[in-house]
């Protein structure tokens, strides 16, 4: 299912560069560093728990169609590691691990020279989903130790959808720097606002909060080809 989903994008993305094709400038690799978190409603949240951003990476290519002098379109495909680190009064430093295919196609403008600012959607397809379930009684006390490094795919939705804000500015070498935020609009738990027990008691760190994935990146991107401009 995961796959055929990645197949549509990729066709999709295939259409845009064909439908630009004339426009299309150049062609490169991109990747860097995450810092993640999940944003949790407060309601839904596990008793007694602190959480805390985890470092993770990002890399992939993207594509650069220019319009004019002023704007040009960035479709991506990015393989991005993401997810949280918790704490509780007995065990520190569980964590939840989210690996996602992110699709941004970034509207950039460039007020001055190289330097532009970036804005556009973002759907993010789950590759896969790992994270420590810590088991919790009816009192929500802690129950016993933790089941760590579980598949928490079920846990959770496919898809997720946000949108991206940043800039950037190209250096010498055909380098660009780029620094960018990722504000997930979507809620990525299956379970949030619900009442059913869990199996055994055993909760992921999300537990039945409304789950939103936010991303801080930073990354270098570096120019594989550059395209002869149409006449």
């Amino acid at each position: 299912m995961i796959m055929n989903r990645i197949v549509l994008v990729v066709c999709a993305l295939g259409i845009i560069q064909f439908s630009f094709a004339q426009k299309l400038e150049e062609v490169g690799l991109r990747g860097g560093l995450n810092l993640s978190s999940l944003n949790l409603s407060q309601g839904g949240k596990l008793s007694g728990t602190n959480y805390h951003a985890a470092v993770g990476y990002h890399v992939g290519g993207y594509a650069l169609i220019k319009l004019n002098k002023k704007f040009s379109i960035q479709p991506e495909i990015l393989y991005s590691t993401q997810g949280q680190y918790f704490t509780n009064a007995i065990y520190s430093n569980l964590k939840t691990t989210l690996n996602y295919i992110n699709i941004p196609i970034m509207i950039k403008y460039y007020p001055v020279g190289s330097l532009n600012i970036q804005v556009g959607p973002q759907l993010g397809i789950l590759a896969s989903a790992k994270g420590d379930l810590v088991p919790y009684n009816n009192t929500g006390n802690i129950a016993g130790r933790p089941d760590f490094n579980q598949d928490l795919s079920s846990y959770l939705n496919s898809l997720d959808f946000a949108i991206a804000f940043g800039a950037g500015i190209t250096l010498p070498g055909n380098i660009d720097l780029n620094v960018r935020y990722n504000v997930g609009v979507t809620d990525i738990n299956k379970n949030s606002g619900s009442q059913q027990a869990f199996p055994g008691g055993r909760q992921p760190s999300f537990s039945t909060a409304y789950t939103r994935n936010q991303v801080f990146q930073v990354s270098l991107g570096h120019r594989l080809h550059k395209f002869a401009k149409q006449k």
